[in-house]
């Protein structure tokens, strides 16, 4: 219906046709939403584990969203305000107290996070299951496994953001564990933390992974598995 829609908008002479004609000479903009939407075909024996890779676009997307809203109102700094707590903390109480619905999109988000991994999960053991990582199905199950590692590290920097003790000594942790690799492992943990001992160039790094660097390497894995697997099918 969608992709008839399209065509009877193209057909009408309307402004919105005519837009859309304009469009679609410089752009495959109704080839794509018909080749990976409307018109795609799926097989009619689809159950209840195929619902979980549209699930893990939808928390994506909330997560996505909900983290435009955060980003508005936090501060990526560790130095002390006048009440000698942490800027980064303050700023996420402000979120839970000040900010109107501050405390529903931090939530959210941070469960959010937690759902992302449930779903992703058992969209992975769907994946076993069927067997959706043999041939001709290998590059899909790659970038697959490249969204599972790029969305793990991703958990791990938003984790230290709100500047509490949990989120301090959990980076403490995780970053000398990489230490703990032959030869490498010193100056690695340098470059990841920014400085020799977990502080604000910490933070801000973590953050600029986290809002910026990671979601962008993430939603370019997303479009390269869903393109793969709209290829074999």
């Amino acid at each position: 219906m969608a992709g008839g829609t399209f065509e009877k908008y193209k057909s009408d002479g309307s402004l919105a046709g005519n837009a859309l004609e304009w469009v679609d000479a410089r752009f495959p903009a109704t080839s794509l939403w018909k080749g990976h939407l409307s018109e795609y075909y799926c097989p009619k024996n689809f159950n209840f584990w195929y619902f979980f890779g549209s699930l893990a676009l939808l928390v994506l997307v909330i997560q996505i969203v909900t983290g435009i809203f955060l980003v508005m109102h936090y501060k990526p700094d560790a130095a002390l305000n006048a009440s000698g707590v942490p800027i980064a903390f303050a700023s996420v109480e402000y979120i839970m107290r000040d900010v109107p619905g501050g405390w529903l999109i931090r939530y959210m988000h941070s469960t959010g996070a937690s759902a992302f991994f449930i779903v992703v999960y058992l969209h992975m053991f769907r994946g076993l299951l069927y067997g959706s990582y043999r041939k001709p199905r290998e590059l899909t199950w790659l970038f697959g496994v490249g969204i599972f590692l790029v969305l793990m590290g991703e958990a791990f920097f938003g984790y230290l953001l709100p500047w509490g003790q949990m989120s301090y000594w959990g980076a403490q942790v995780i970053v000398n564990l990489f230490g703990a690799i032959p030869i490498i492992g010193n100056d690695l943990s340098i470059i990841i933390r920014g400085d020799f001992v977990v502080g604000d160039a910490t933070l801000n790094r973590f953050f600029s992974f986290h809002v910026i660097a990671f979601p962008l390497v993430l939603v370019g894995l997303v479009a390269a598995h869903v393109l793969a697997l709209h290829e074999t099918g």
